[in-house]
C-alpha cells in the first residue's frame, strides 16, 4: 500500500463514510437480507466494537473493513472504492481487521461474497478457504482459521 494512505481505526464520526464507500462499489450490491445490517443504529453499534479499520488519501476516505462477533466472528464488510483497487488498500485493511479478530479471540472468522466477482478471486489469494453457499444461497462462505486452530 502506498504512503500516501493512512489507516485509522473506525469510529462512529466516520459513519456518512462508511455509507458513501459501501454504496460507491460495483460488485457485492446489497442483498435484501443485508439492509438491517446497514441501519444506523445497528451501524454504530458494530463500528463500536472496535474491530473496523478506514483508509483515508488526503481527504478522501476510500476504503474499509469491519471485523464484528455476532456473536461469532465475521468479517461484516471489506469495500474499496472503485477508483482505488487494486492498490493494496483491502489486503492492509483484511490483515489489520483479522488480526484484531484473531487477537480478541477468534478461532475462526467467517465472510460472505458474491460468486464470480474481484472479490472471490482476493479472498482467495489471501488465504480464504472457500466454501458452500450461504444460507440465503446467494453468497459464497469464505473461512480464515486462526494459525494455532489449524
Amino acid at each position: 500500500m502506498d504512503k500516501k494512505f493512512v489507516v485509522e481505526q473506525l469510529r462512529k464520526h466516520h459513519l456518512p463514510y462508511f455509507y458513501e464507500i459501501r454504496f460507491s462499489v460495483e460488485e457485492n450490491i446489497v442483498h435484501p437480507h443485508q439492509i438491517q445490517y446497514l441501519l444506523r443504529n445497528q451501524a454504530l453499534d458494530d463500528i463500536t466494537q472496535g474491530g473496523g479499520w478506514i483508509c483515508k488519501n488526503g481527504n478522501e476516505y476510500v476504503g474499509f473493513c469491519m471485523g464484528i462477533f455476532i456473536p461469532d466472528p465475521i468479517i461484516g464488510g471489506l469495500f474499496v472504492k472503485p477508483e482505488y483497487q487494486s492498490q493494496g488498500i483491502g489486503k492492509c485493511l483484511l490483515k489489520k481487521v483479522t488480526e484484531w479478530m484473531f487477537f480478541n479471540g477468534a478461532k475462526e472468522i467467517k465472510l460472505t461474497t458474491d460468486p464470480l466477482s474481484k472479490a472471490e478471486e482476493f479472498y482467495q489469494r489471501q488465504g480464504w478457504k472457500k466454501g458452500e453457499l450461504d444460507e440465503y444461497g446467494t453468497q459464497i462462505i469464505y473461512t480464515k482459521q486462526h494459525l494455532s486452530s489449524k
